[in-house]
């Protein structure tokens, strides 16, 4: 097992652990997409180890965890779990990682919630709403074909959901091995986001709160409960400035490991305003949510990658509609809404 400290890291390989700050471990499982990683944390805990996401699900990543498991520094016990949010790479595995580790998992009330919405419309395979859902935004019949070999694809990341947890809420304070860590939360991104920081300030783990070179999504999609998630994401940024500590080593949940996260903050709600204005630039006359992720570069993206280009153009124009700095318009028989300047 390998030593290493500060942003100057090598990441581990699948399965393979690395000493990243004092008591922590950092590991990584497989992702099936272009982002092909996703980071998992090990605190040192007692008498065992307690564990920060648990990767998509796939047999694949069950043997990395099993062999994981075997081959941590004594004990071996998994203490406990806690999920920072829903998506599938980090609660994916998390119904199977409690049972085989027989540990309690903490993950936030809205969090939850969300989740057991989804795993609904993954249980009866009920996509109807989707066709609807993007043709409101103007999706071209190329897109459209693809929306549900892309959902039943990602659907296939989830596994079954824990069902004993404990529900952890923003300025909650956990005990791990003995040091105190406070909780933060957010939406935007996910509905109750949960980042985690050391009580000293040395250690912040972030998951897709704060990523280096990566502007997390934020975006409108069928299933979500966020009726404005950009408001959401600016506000709880704006409010994470004053909660970072600015000599933390920021430990995300994709990439690598970095400091001054309070800088990377700066730079993404920077990203969203110049995007919000490039999309006021462009509303001068009637346009769609497919005509404006256009404007915000988007419009060579496929597949899943186009979904969520559609939501996050959705989220933005969105919020400029909340802000009474545009009006939205239905377009009768087909349903489309289009935008422009109030």
């Amino acid at each position: 097992m390998n030593s290493q400290q500060g942003s100057h890291i090598t990441p581990p390989d699948f399965g393979e652990v690395l000493v990243v700050s004092n008591g922590i471990l950092w590991t990584r499982f497989k992702i099936p997409s272009k982002l092909d990683h996703i980071n998992i944390y090990l605190i040192r805990d007692g008498d065992g180890w307690f564990v920060i996401d648990s990767g998509p699900a796939s047999d694949e990543n069950r043997e990395l965890w099993k062999n994981l498991l075997q081959n941590l520094p004594k004990p071996t016990k998994v203490t406990g779990i806690l999920i920072t949010h829903c998506h599938p790479d980090h609660i994916g595995l998390a119904g199977w990682l409690q049972d085989y580790c027989n540990a309690p998992l903490y993950i936030s009330e809205k969090e939850i919630l969300q989740a057991r919405l989804e795993n609904r419309y993954r249980s009866a395979k009920d996509y109807s709403d989707l066709p609807h859902f993007y043709k409101r935004m103007a999706a071209s019949a190329e897109d459209l074909q693809s929306i549900e070999e892309v959902w039943e694809y990602v659907d296939q990341m989830f596994g079954p959901l824990p069902t004993q947890i404990n529900i952890v809420k923003s300025g909650d304070t956990l005990v791990i091995g003995g040091e105190s860590w406070r909780l933060w939360s957010g939406s935007g991104h996910s509905i109750e986001h949960i980042c985690l920081q050391k009580v000293c300030g040395e250690v912040m783990i972030s998951g897709d709160q704060i990523i280096a070179h990566i502007t997390p999504y934020v975006g409108l999609n069928y299933m979500t409960q966020e009726a404005d998630p950009l408001a959401g994401w600016i506000a709880g940024l704006s409010d994470m400035l004053d909660w970072i500590d600015p000599k933390a080593l920021v430990l995300p949940s994709h990439n690598k490991p970095f400091y001054h996260g309070e800088k990377r903050v700066r730079e993404v709600l920077q990203h969203h305003q110049t995007s919000l204005d490039k999309l006021r630039g462009s509303l001068e006359q009637w346009r769609t949510v497919n005509e404006l992720s256009s404007v915000l570069g988007w419009a060579k993206k496929q597949g899943f990658a186009r979904c969520l280009a559609l939501e996050e153009t959705y989220a933005h124009v969105t919020y400029l509609v909340n802000n009474a700095e545009v009006i939205c318009e239905t377009v009768e028989p087909s349903g489309v809404l289009r935008y422009r300047l109030a």
